[in-house]
């Protein structure tokens, strides 16, 4: 529904626009201070007017760039390295004399994963 033009002539959003389109560097104080000596006998809303002049800023096109949050980044702990694992000497000399007879380190770990998928405990 359309508004109805007041009996006054006092269009509150119109003026603001105007007085944005003359300087666009005003404050909302500033607007509402303009109005107030423009229109001294016109009992003009603070908070209002306020609504008006946020309005007509985006109608004209005035708006701050918005600015992103800055987010914190997750800190991934790793797990220790497995050379921080004991391992004695028997077990790596058994290992590289498995690696060799089976001929690979890559062929030795499959087979060693395939007999962990054998056992039945």
């Amino acid at each position: 529904m359309a508004k109805k033009k007041s009996a006054s002539g006092f269009n509150m959003a119109a003026e603001i626009r105007g007085l944005l389109e003359e300087n666009r560097d005003l404050s909302g104080k500033d607007v509402y201070t303009a109005l107030k000596k423009k229109f001294p006998r016109k009992g003009i809303n603070e908070s209002s007017c306020g609504v008006a002049f946020s309005g007509a800023r985006k109608k004209l096109g005035i708006t701050q760039p918005r600015r992103g949050k800055k987010r914190k980044t997750a800190v991934v702990k790793l797990k220790p390295a497995a050379a921080a694992l004991k391992v004695n000497l028997n077990a790596l000399q058994a290992a590289a004399k498995f690696v060799s007879e089976v001929g690979d380190a890559d062929k030795a770990i499959a087979a060693i994963r395939q007999l962990r998928s054998l056992q039945i405990q």
